[in-house]
């Protein structure tokens, strides 16, 4: 494997470590993990971006509900 020097604040330091520390495994571990998601490509998962907005709007669940749109009078 290859080694990899990343100088990062004292702060980030200590969430990595205290996360290596709960899932009881190495802070490689976790870094490596993170980097592999930050590189794969795959694209943002808008829904899971949205989930904590959800129920914040007030208004008809489907747009096509409301009067006065999408009928022919609007034509």
């Amino acid at each position: 494997m290859k080694a990899l020097t990343v100088k990062i604040p004292e702060t980030l330091d200590a969430r990595l470590r205290r996360k290596a520390k709960a899932g009881n495994e190495s802070v490689s571990e976790v870094v490596r993990r993170a980097l592999i998601r930050e590189t794969d490509g795959d694209p943002v998962d808008f829904a899971k971006m949205a989930a904590p907005y959800r129920g914040m709007f007030s208004g008809p669940v489907d747009l096509s509900t409301r009067e006065g749109y999408g009928g022919r009078e609007s034509d």
